[in-house]
Protein backbone atom coordinates (compact mmCIF):
# COMPACT_ATOMS: atom_id res chain seq x y z
CA UNK A 1 0.00 0.00 0.00
CA UNK A 2 1.25 3.48 -0.88
CA UNK A 3 2.16 5.72 2.05
CA UNK A 4 -0.38 8.57 2.27
CA UNK A 5 0.90 12.05 1.54
CA UNK A 6 1.03 14.22 4.64
CA UNK A 7 -0.54 17.64 4.02
CA UNK A 8 -0.80 20.59 6.40
CA UNK A 9 -4.02 22.59 6.06
CA UNK A 10 -4.00 26.01 7.71
CA UNK A 11 -7.42 27.44 8.43
CA UNK A 12 -9.55 24.42 7.57
CA UNK A 13 -12.23 24.39 4.90
CA UNK A 14 -14.48 21.33 4.50
CA UNK A 15 -14.37 21.43 0.69
CA UNK A 16 -10.58 21.47 0.57
CA UNK A 17 -10.18 18.82 3.27
CA UNK A 18 -12.69 16.52 1.58
CA UNK A 19 -10.81 16.72 -1.72
CA UNK A 20 -7.45 16.09 -0.03
CA UNK A 21 -8.83 12.98 1.66
CA UNK A 22 -10.29 11.75 -1.64
CA UNK A 23 -6.84 12.19 -3.16
CA UNK A 24 -5.46 9.86 -0.48
CA UNK A 25 -3.82 12.44 1.78
CA UNK A 26 -3.67 12.58 5.55
CA UNK A 27 -4.32 16.01 7.01
CA UNK A 28 -2.67 17.89 9.83
CA UNK A 29 -5.15 20.66 10.55
CA UNK A 30 -3.93 23.92 12.08
CA UNK A 31 -6.48 26.48 13.16
CA UNK A 32 -7.26 28.91 15.94
CA UNK A 33 -9.53 28.00 18.87
CA UNK A 34 -11.92 30.75 17.85
CA UNK A 35 -12.21 29.84 14.15
CA UNK A 36 -11.86 26.08 13.79
CA UNK A 37 -14.66 23.89 12.46
CA UNK A 38 -15.36 21.01 14.89
CA UNK A 39 -16.61 18.79 12.04
CA UNK A 40 -13.10 18.74 10.53
CA UNK A 41 -11.38 17.39 13.64
CA UNK A 42 -12.51 13.77 13.14
CA UNK A 43 -11.34 13.72 9.49
CA UNK A 44 -7.84 15.01 10.23
CA UNK A 45 -4.95 12.80 11.31
CA UNK A 46 -4.19 15.42 13.93
CA UNK A 47 -5.49 18.86 14.83
CA UNK A 48 -3.45 21.68 16.34
CA UNK A 49 -5.53 24.47 17.83
CA UNK A 50 -3.44 27.53 18.56
CA UNK A 51 -2.85 31.06 17.36
CA UNK A 52 -0.94 31.24 14.09
CA UNK A 53 1.89 33.23 15.70
CA UNK A 54 2.34 30.77 18.59
CA UNK A 55 6.15 30.41 18.94
CA UNK A 56 5.79 26.70 19.73
CA UNK A 57 4.02 25.92 16.45
CA UNK A 58 7.03 25.71 14.13
CA UNK A 59 9.13 23.56 16.52
CA UNK A 60 6.17 21.17 16.81
CA UNK A 61 5.81 20.94 13.03
CA UNK A 62 9.55 20.42 12.57
CA UNK A 63 9.40 17.45 14.94
CA UNK A 64 6.42 15.98 13.11
CA UNK A 65 8.14 16.60 9.77
CA UNK A 66 11.20 14.61 10.88
CA UNK A 67 8.98 11.71 11.91
CA UNK A 68 6.70 11.72 8.82
CA UNK A 69 7.62 14.35 6.20
CA UNK A 70 4.97 16.76 4.98
CA UNK A 71 4.51 17.08 1.22
CA UNK A 72 2.85 20.52 1.16
CA UNK A 73 1.14 23.24 3.16
CA UNK A 74 -2.18 24.56 1.86
CA UNK A 75 -4.44 27.39 2.97
CA UNK A 76 -7.41 28.97 1.23
CA UNK A 77 -8.45 31.24 4.10
CA UNK A 78 -7.26 34.84 4.15
CA UNK A 79 -5.79 34.77 7.65
CA UNK A 80 -4.05 31.45 7.00
CA UNK A 81 -2.22 32.37 3.79
CA UNK A 82 0.87 33.98 5.28
CA UNK A 83 1.20 31.47 8.17
CA UNK A 84 1.05 28.65 5.59
CA UNK A 85 3.82 30.28 3.54
CA UNK A 86 5.98 30.73 6.65
CA UNK A 87 5.51 27.06 7.58
CA UNK A 88 6.41 25.90 4.06
CA UNK A 89 9.56 28.03 4.07
CA UNK A 90 10.60 26.81 7.51
CA UNK A 91 10.14 23.14 6.56
CA UNK A 92 11.64 23.67 3.08
CA UNK A 93 8.63 22.16 1.31
CA UNK A 94 6.81 23.49 -1.78
CA UNK A 95 4.77 26.66 -1.51
CA UNK A 96 4.84 30.35 -2.34
CA UNK A 97 7.62 32.28 -0.57
CA UNK A 98 6.37 34.34 2.40
CA UNK A 99 7.49 37.60 0.79
CA UNK A 100 5.29 36.88 -2.24
CA UNK A 101 2.24 36.17 -0.10
CA UNK A 102 2.96 39.21 2.08
CA UNK A 103 2.85 41.61 -0.85
CA UNK A 104 -0.49 40.16 -1.98
CA UNK A 105 -1.97 40.74 1.48
CA UNK A 106 -0.45 44.21 1.94
CA UNK A 107 -2.14 46.51 -0.57
CA UNK A 108 0.40 49.31 -0.09
CA UNK A 109 3.31 46.90 -0.60
CA UNK A 110 1.65 45.59 -3.78
CA UNK A 111 1.32 49.09 -5.24
CA UNK A 112 4.94 49.93 -4.39
CA UNK A 113 6.19 46.65 -5.89
CA UNK A 114 4.28 47.17 -9.14
CA UNK A 115 5.60 50.74 -9.48
CA UNK A 116 9.17 49.62 -8.77
CA UNK A 117 8.86 46.93 -11.44
CA UNK A 118 7.46 49.40 -13.98
CA UNK A 119 4.26 47.39 -14.28
CA UNK A 120 1.77 49.99 -13.00
CA UNK A 121 1.95 53.69 -12.23
CA UNK A 122 -1.11 53.74 -9.95
CA UNK A 123 -0.23 55.65 -6.79
CA UNK A 124 -0.87 54.72 -3.20
CA UNK A 125 -0.04 56.12 0.22
CA UNK A 126 -0.60 55.27 3.86
CA UNK A 127 -2.95 57.89 5.36
CA UNK A 128 -3.51 58.53 9.05
CA UNK A 129 -6.04 61.37 9.05
CA UNK A 130 -8.35 63.40 6.83
CA UNK A 131 -5.55 65.84 6.08
CA UNK A 132 -3.46 62.98 4.68
CA UNK A 133 -6.34 61.94 2.42
CA UNK A 134 -6.75 65.50 1.14
CA UNK A 135 -3.00 65.77 0.54
CA UNK A 136 -3.08 62.57 -1.52
CA UNK A 137 -6.06 63.88 -3.52
CA UNK A 138 -4.30 67.19 -4.13
CA UNK A 139 -1.54 65.23 -5.88
CA UNK A 140 -3.60 62.54 -7.63
CA UNK A 141 -7.03 64.14 -7.98
CA UNK A 142 -10.52 63.07 -6.91
CA UNK A 143 -12.23 60.63 -6.53
CA UNK A 144 -10.03 58.90 -3.96
CA UNK A 145 -10.46 55.40 -2.53
CA UNK A 146 -9.52 54.82 1.13
CA UNK A 147 -9.39 51.26 2.42
CA UNK A 148 -7.70 49.10 5.07
CA UNK A 149 -4.15 48.13 4.14
CA UNK A 150 -4.84 44.42 4.76
CA UNK A 151 -8.63 44.45 4.39
CA UNK A 152 -11.10 42.17 2.64
CA UNK A 153 -14.82 41.88 1.98
CA UNK A 154 -15.28 45.60 1.11
CA UNK A 155 -15.13 46.42 4.81
CA UNK A 156 -14.48 50.09 5.65
CA UNK A 157 -13.85 51.02 2.01
CA UNK A 158 -14.75 54.65 1.29
CA UNK A 159 -14.82 56.79 -1.84
CA UNK A 160 -14.40 60.55 -1.54
CA UNK A 161 -15.34 62.63 -4.57
CA UNK A 162 -14.45 66.09 -3.22
CA UNK A 163 -12.49 67.62 -0.37
CA UNK A 164 -15.60 68.52 1.66
CA UNK A 165 -16.62 64.83 1.79
CA UNK A 166 -13.37 63.58 3.32
CA UNK A 167 -13.51 61.98 6.77
CA UNK A 168 -11.21 59.40 8.26
CA UNK A 169 -12.78 55.90 8.29
CA UNK A 170 -13.35 54.17 11.65
CA UNK A 171 -10.25 53.33 13.68
CA UNK A 172 -9.37 49.64 13.80
CA UNK A 173 -6.43 47.32 14.01
CA UNK A 174 -5.13 48.19 10.55
CA UNK A 175 -3.65 51.17 8.72
CA UNK A 176 -5.50 52.83 5.86
CA UNK A 177 -4.20 53.52 2.37
CA UNK A 178 -5.41 55.99 -0.25
CA UNK A 179 -5.49 55.19 -3.97
CA UNK A 180 -6.88 56.97 -7.03
CA UNK A 181 -10.33 55.80 -8.10
CA UNK A 182 -9.95 53.64 -11.21
CA UNK A 183 -12.85 54.14 -13.66
CA UNK A 184 -14.36 51.34 -15.70
CA UNK A 185 -16.16 48.02 -15.16
CA UNK A 186 -14.77 45.72 -12.47
CA UNK A 187 -14.11 42.00 -12.83
CA UNK A 188 -12.33 39.28 -10.94
CA UNK A 189 -10.06 36.74 -12.59
CA UNK A 190 -9.86 33.20 -11.24
CA UNK A 191 -6.60 31.48 -12.13
CA UNK A 192 -4.44 28.49 -11.26
CA UNK A 193 -0.66 28.56 -11.60
CA UNK A 194 1.70 25.62 -11.87
CA UNK A 195 5.48 25.87 -12.33
CA UNK A 196 5.08 29.49 -13.39
CA UNK A 197 2.43 28.78 -16.05
CA UNK A 198 -0.93 30.47 -15.51
CA UNK A 199 -4.30 29.00 -16.49
CA UNK A 200 -6.95 31.73 -16.55
CA UNK A 201 -9.92 29.63 -15.54
CA UNK A 202 -12.63 32.30 -15.63
CA UNK A 203 -13.40 36.01 -15.68
CA UNK A 204 -16.14 36.83 -13.18
CA UNK A 205 -18.51 39.76 -13.57
CA UNK A 206 -19.68 41.55 -10.46
CA UNK A 207 -22.60 43.70 -9.44
CA UNK A 208 -22.15 46.29 -6.71
CA UNK A 209 -24.42 48.37 -4.51
CA UNK A 210 -24.17 51.45 -6.71
CA UNK A 211 -27.31 53.03 -5.27
CA UNK A 212 -25.68 53.42 -1.83
CA UNK A 213 -23.20 56.33 -2.01
CA UNK A 214 -21.73 55.41 1.38
CA UNK A 215 -21.00 51.75 0.51
CA UNK A 216 -20.89 51.56 -3.31
CA UNK A 217 -18.30 48.76 -3.44
CA UNK A 218 -20.23 46.08 -1.56
CA UNK A 219 -20.78 43.24 -4.00
CA UNK A 220 -24.40 42.11 -4.41
CA UNK A 221 -23.89 39.58 -7.21
CA UNK A 222 -21.50 37.77 -9.56
CA UNK A 223 -21.75 35.96 -12.87
CA UNK A 224 -19.50 33.55 -14.79
CA UNK A 225 -18.69 34.16 -17.60
CA UNK A 226 -18.44 37.92 -17.21
CA UNK A 227 -20.32 40.23 -19.59
CA UNK A 228 -17.17 41.33 -21.40
CA UNK A 229 -16.32 41.48 -25.09
CA UNK A 230 -13.72 39.13 -26.61
CA UNK A 231 -11.12 41.86 -27.15
CA UNK A 232 -11.39 43.15 -23.58
CA UNK A 233 -11.41 39.59 -22.22
CA UNK A 234 -8.22 38.78 -24.11
CA UNK A 235 -6.58 41.93 -22.71
CA UNK A 236 -7.64 41.02 -19.17
CA UNK A 237 -6.26 37.46 -19.47
CA UNK A 238 -2.93 38.68 -20.81
CA UNK A 239 -2.72 41.43 -18.17
CA UNK A 240 -3.42 39.10 -15.25
CA UNK A 241 -0.92 36.49 -16.48
CA UNK A 242 1.74 39.22 -16.68
CA UNK A 243 0.69 40.57 -13.27
CA UNK A 244 1.08 37.15 -11.66
CA UNK A 245 4.55 36.89 -13.19
CA UNK A 246 5.58 40.28 -11.82
CA UNK A 247 4.21 39.44 -8.37
CA UNK A 248 6.20 36.20 -8.31
CA UNK A 249 3.17 33.93 -8.05
CA UNK A 250 4.13 30.59 -9.57
CA UNK A 251 1.86 28.05 -7.85
CA UNK A 252 -1.73 27.71 -6.70
CA UNK A 253 -5.08 29.42 -7.03
CA UNK A 254 -5.48 33.17 -7.27
CA UNK A 255 -8.39 35.61 -7.23
CA UNK A 256 -7.42 38.93 -8.83
CA UNK A 257 -9.72 41.95 -9.03
CA UNK A 258 -9.23 44.34 -11.96
CA UNK A 259 -10.91 47.32 -13.57
CA UNK A 260 -10.89 47.80 -17.32
CA UNK A 261 -10.05 51.50 -17.49
CA UNK A 262 -10.07 53.60 -20.67
CA UNK A 263 -6.31 52.96 -20.92
CA UNK A 264 -6.56 49.20 -20.25
CA UNK A 265 -6.79 46.78 -17.30
CA UNK A 266 -5.49 47.84 -13.88
CA UNK A 267 -5.30 45.61 -10.83
CA UNK A 268 -7.21 46.51 -7.67
CA UNK A 269 -5.98 43.66 -5.47
CA UNK A 270 -5.15 39.97 -5.56
CA UNK A 271 -5.41 37.00 -3.20
CA UNK A 272 -3.62 33.63 -3.26
CA UNK A 273 -6.86 31.78 -2.58
CA UNK A 274 -10.23 31.21 -4.22
CA UNK A 275 -12.64 34.10 -4.32
CA UNK A 276 -15.39 34.40 -1.73
CA UNK A 277 -19.11 34.76 -2.39
CA UNK A 278 -19.39 31.21 -3.80
CA UNK A 279 -17.24 32.16 -6.81
CA UNK A 280 -15.57 28.73 -6.83
CA UNK A 281 -19.04 27.17 -7.19
CA UNK A 282 -19.94 29.53 -10.03
CA UNK A 283 -16.70 28.63 -11.82
CA UNK A 284 -17.29 24.91 -11.37
CA UNK A 285 -20.87 25.11 -12.64
CA UNK A 286 -20.03 27.33 -15.61
CA UNK A 287 -16.69 25.86 -16.75
CA UNK A 288 -16.30 22.42 -15.18
CA UNK A 289 -13.04 23.49 -13.51
CA UNK A 290 -12.98 22.77 -9.76
CA UNK A 291 -10.55 25.25 -8.17
CA UNK A 292 -10.48 23.37 -4.86
CA UNK A 293 -9.73 20.14 -6.67
CA UNK A 294 -6.89 21.83 -8.53
CA UNK A 295 -5.44 23.01 -5.21
CA UNK A 296 -5.74 19.55 -3.64
CA UNK A 297 -4.21 17.74 -6.60
CA UNK A 298 -1.29 20.17 -6.65
CA UNK A 299 -0.69 19.59 -2.93
CA UNK A 300 -0.76 15.81 -3.20
CA UNK A 301 0.93 15.21 -6.54
CA UNK A 302 2.07 18.53 -8.04
CA UNK A 303 -0.43 17.91 -10.81
CA UNK A 304 -0.88 20.50 -13.54
CA UNK A 305 -4.49 21.48 -14.40
CA UNK A 306 -6.35 18.94 -16.49
CA UNK A 307 -9.26 19.37 -18.88
CA UNK A 308 -12.43 20.33 -16.98
CA UNK A 309 -15.13 17.83 -16.17
CA UNK A 310 -17.82 17.58 -18.89
CA UNK A 311 -21.38 18.70 -18.39
CA UNK A 312 -20.86 22.30 -17.25
CA UNK A 313 -23.96 24.47 -17.50
CA UNK A 314 -22.24 27.22 -19.46
CA UNK A 315 -23.03 30.02 -17.02
CA UNK A 316 -23.76 30.57 -13.35
CA UNK A 317 -24.75 33.58 -11.28
CA UNK A 318 -25.31 34.53 -7.67
CA UNK A 319 -27.38 37.38 -6.28
CA UNK A 320 -27.50 38.45 -2.64
CA UNK A 321 -30.57 39.58 -0.76
CA UNK A 322 -30.18 43.13 0.55
CA UNK A 323 -33.38 44.09 2.39
CA UNK A 324 -33.62 47.53 4.01
CA UNK A 325 -32.57 47.72 7.66
CA UNK A 326 -35.16 47.02 10.32
CA UNK A 327 -37.08 44.19 11.95
CA UNK A 328 -38.30 41.39 9.70
CA UNK A 329 -42.08 40.99 10.02
CA UNK A 330 -42.73 38.42 7.28
CA UNK A 331 -41.11 36.61 4.36
CA UNK A 332 -43.11 35.27 1.41
CA UNK A 333 -42.21 33.47 -1.80
CA UNK A 334 -39.37 31.22 -0.63
CA UNK A 335 -41.19 27.97 -1.25
CA UNK A 336 -42.54 29.15 -4.58
CA UNK A 337 -39.07 29.80 -6.01
CA UNK A 338 -37.18 27.04 -4.22
CA UNK A 339 -37.64 24.54 -7.06
CA UNK A 340 -37.41 26.90 -10.02
CA UNK A 341 -35.46 25.27 -12.88
CA UNK A 342 -31.91 26.52 -12.80
CA UNK A 343 -31.90 27.38 -9.09
CA UNK A 344 -28.97 25.47 -7.62
CA UNK A 345 -29.20 26.91 -4.13
CA UNK A 346 -31.49 29.33 -2.30
CA UNK A 347 -30.07 30.37 1.05
CA UNK A 348 -32.14 32.79 3.11
CA UNK A 349 -31.74 32.15 6.85
CA UNK A 350 -33.85 35.15 7.91
CA UNK A 351 -36.91 34.58 10.07
CA UNK A 352 -39.71 36.84 11.28
CA UNK A 353 -38.44 38.74 14.28
CA UNK A 354 -34.84 38.95 13.04
CA UNK A 355 -33.23 42.35 12.81
CA UNK A 356 -31.30 43.27 9.67
CA UNK A 357 -28.85 46.13 9.44
CA UNK A 358 -27.62 48.23 6.56
CA UNK A 359 -25.46 46.35 4.04
CA UNK A 360 -21.99 47.72 4.78
CA UNK A 361 -19.75 44.81 3.76
CA UNK A 362 -19.93 41.21 2.54
CA UNK A 363 -20.77 39.88 6.02
CA UNK A 364 -23.92 41.97 6.39
CA UNK A 365 -25.85 40.58 3.41
CA UNK A 366 -28.94 38.53 4.22
CA UNK A 367 -28.63 35.46 1.96
CA UNK A 368 -28.39 34.54 -1.71
CA UNK A 369 -29.72 32.62 -4.68
CA UNK A 370 -27.32 30.74 -6.99
CA UNK A 371 -28.51 29.76 -10.46
CA UNK A 372 -27.17 28.01 -13.56
CA UNK A 373 -28.21 28.36 -17.19
CA UNK A 374 -26.79 28.01 -20.71
CA UNK A 375 -25.95 31.75 -20.88
CA UNK A 376 -24.88 34.42 -18.41
CA UNK A 377 -27.92 36.57 -19.15
CA UNK A 378 -30.27 33.65 -18.45
CA UNK A 379 -28.52 32.87 -15.15
CA UNK A 380 -28.74 36.52 -14.12
CA UNK A 381 -32.41 36.54 -15.10
CA UNK A 382 -33.19 33.53 -12.90
CA UNK A 383 -31.50 35.23 -9.94
CA UNK A 384 -33.47 38.43 -10.55
CA UNK A 385 -36.72 36.47 -10.77
CA UNK A 386 -36.06 34.89 -7.37
CA UNK A 387 -34.79 38.00 -5.57
CA UNK A 388 -37.69 40.11 -6.86
CA UNK A 389 -40.24 37.36 -6.21
CA UNK A 390 -39.32 36.83 -2.57
CA UNK A 391 -40.72 39.58 -0.37
CA UNK A 392 -38.88 40.39 2.84
CA UNK A 393 -41.19 42.66 4.81
CA UNK A 394 -39.30 44.91 7.21
CA UNK A 395 -40.54 47.47 9.71
CA UNK A 396 -38.18 50.34 10.56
Amino acid sequence: MDTPQQIIVVGGGPGLCDRLRQAGAEITLIDTPARYEPALVPVARRTVLTEYDDPSLLPLLRALHRESPFAAVVSLTEQGLLPAALIAADLAIPGLPPEVVERTRDKFAMRAWLRDKGFSAVGGAVVRDAAGIRAFAAEHGYPVIVKPRHGQGSENVACFRRADDVVMPPAGGDEYIAEPFLPGPEFSVEAFSHAGEHLIVAITGKFTQDDDPDHPFVEVGHVVPAPIGPEAASAVRAYVAAFLDVMGITEGVTHTEVRVTPSGPEVIETHTRVGGDQIATLVRQATGHDLLDLAARWAVGREAPQEPAPGAAGAAAIRFFTPPPGRVTDITGVQRWQGLPGVLKLHLPLRAGDTVGAVRNSRTRAGYVLATAPTAQEAIGICETVTSGIRIHVSP
